[in-house]
């Protein structure tokens, strides 16, 4: 929860933060892009080094780095040391999600990872909930740099569970840590997600854009060709050989690709359509995050009966209906008319979310469950880094000039536009959706009547003989 929290309490902050440190929001958003492309770049090398040292360690010093970079963040001085500290943040977040994830793949039997991994994504979907309504509270009261004392004052629990609950896991032997695999994966990971989250503002065809997703695709191809030489490499790309791997990756991709994409666009209509205040925006999208609360245990429960593939696409079906409802309703300006998109938005993509995630690692051998663990991550926040992108830039082509959500409600002729341009964003998202219903029909079914256990051999090697 800290994790997820930290990407999104700052939004509301922003205009305050902005003001307070002199510039403008634009050039304060790198509060927010910062945090996000570090915690995505760094994933998969946090995910190597539990593997390699131990993920209770890994997770305690993921923990104090974003309590760290907490307190100096309520201490900067300038847009560029709260940026500079936000990334420091991001090096801490990076650390704590492919661990939890981790653990629940060793700590559970392979019929009960559905059910583990649904409480995890509760427990995510509760942050958003969280970090609105706090940020809200905490702006009003004492300023934009309160925002930054609920991860100390938490991750003291969080350390203290760790200590008192958290077994430390078995490390493989002593090893090398693949140092060039990590700096070409880091590198190709920042110059793309550079490019996709700064590209709407920068302008796609600008040279900054070009010059990032041209430096992040060389990157990513010379770390191709550098794990599939290395004796011991950073991310084995055999693993891509496994479909259970490859096709719920995939749909991940889809998904992080509409769910950051749609609930980017909710609040700009929300506030500048409907015209809710900051509070009521927080209560008009609990339901995306109560769904996740409430729905994801369920759903992980439930796989045991249906089927894990079967789940994961009748949840993506739910989510793209739902998507194409609040598509629909959007031009009605009214939020009893998007209330049931929203719901089903919610619902659908909480129902998928455990089967695709446990389907991800379910034939990863032990030894690579870190890394492996951090791939269903990297794919949601690489997807949704391309659907905001994607989104915007649809939601943008029906716009005029200039016009923002900090405005409030806008005059009828604008909320015309908005509705326009959210109802054609959305059905973007939905096709989406409906991509993602379609790779999960292909996943193999790994929880539920007539699933196979893990491949014979698979916790010791990866070959062509566990490949499918």
């Amino acid at each position: 929860m800290l994790s997820v929290v930290n990407i999104s309490i700052v939004n509301i902050a922003l205009p305050r933060m902005a003001a307070d440190l002199g510039t403008d929001v634009p050039g304060i958003g790198w509060v927010v892009t910062g945090f996000l492309v570090t915690q995505a770049t760094l994933l998969p090398i946090a995910g190597r080094a539990g593997d390699l040292y131990g993920r209770r360690r890994v997770l305690v010093a993921g923990v104090l780095v974003m309590c760290l970079g907490s307190v100096l963040c309520a201490a900067a001085w300038s847009p560029a040391s709260l940026v500079a500290f936000r990334i420091l943040q991001g090096v801490g977040a990076a650390a704590m999600a492919p661990t939890a994830f981790a653990y629940a793949a060793v700590l559970f039997r392979p019929e009960e990872r559905g059910q583990a991994l649904g409480v995890l994504a509760g427990v995510m979907g509760l942050a958003p909930v969280v970090a609105l309504n706090l940020a809200g509270v905490l702006v009003g009261w004492a300023g934009w740099r309160a925002v930054f004392w609920f991860t100390p004052a938490i991750g003291v629990l969080v350390l203290a569970g760790a200590a008192l609950v958290l077994d430390e896991s078995d490390r493989l032997p002593r090893q090398p840590f693949d140092v060039p695999g990590a700096v070409l994966a880091a590198a190709g990971l920042f110059g793309l997600l550079v490019a996709l989250s700064r590209g709407p503002s920068w302008g796609w065809a600008s040279w900054p854009t070009a010059l990032a997703a041209l430096a992040g695709a060389a990157s990513l191809a010379l770390f191709c060709l550098r794990e599939s030489r290395a004796r011991r490499p950073m991310v084995d790309l055999r693993l891509f050989r496994l479909r259970s791997l490859r096709t719920a990756n995939l749909a991940g991709f889809a998904v992080g690709a509409a769910l950051f994409g749609t609930l980017i666009m909710l609040p700009f209509y929300l506030t500048a359509v409907i015209g809710l205040d900051a509070i009521h925006l927080s209560l008009a999208i609990t339901p995306v995050a109560a769904s996740f609360m409430i729905v994801s245990p369920i759903a992980g429960r439930s796989m045991s009966r249906v089927g894990s593939e079967r789940m994961a696409t009748a949840g993506l079906v739910v989510a793209a209906a739902g998507a194409l409802a609040l598509a629909l309703a959007a031009p009605r300006q009214s939020y009893a008319a998007v209330l049931p998109g929203i719901v089903l938005f919610g619902v659908g993509t909480a129902m998928a979310s455990s089967p695709i995630t446990v389907t991800a690692i379910h034939d990863v051998p032990a030894a690579r469950l870190g890394v492996a663990s951090s791939l269903p991550n990297i794919s949601r926040y690489t997807g949704g880094a391309l659907g905001a992108a994607l989104l915007g830039t649809v939601l943008n082509a029906f716009l005029p000039a200039g016009a923002t959500a900090v405005q409030g409600r806008m005059g009828p002729d604008w909320r015309e536009l908005v509705s326009s341009g959210v109802r054609a964003a959305v059905l973007v998202a939905a096709g989406l959706l409906a991509l993602g219903a379609a790779l999960a029909s292909r996943m193999p079914r790994v929880v539920g009547p007539g699933a196979r256990m893990p491949l014979p051999g698979a916790a010791v090697q990866v070959g062509a003989g566990a490949a499918e």
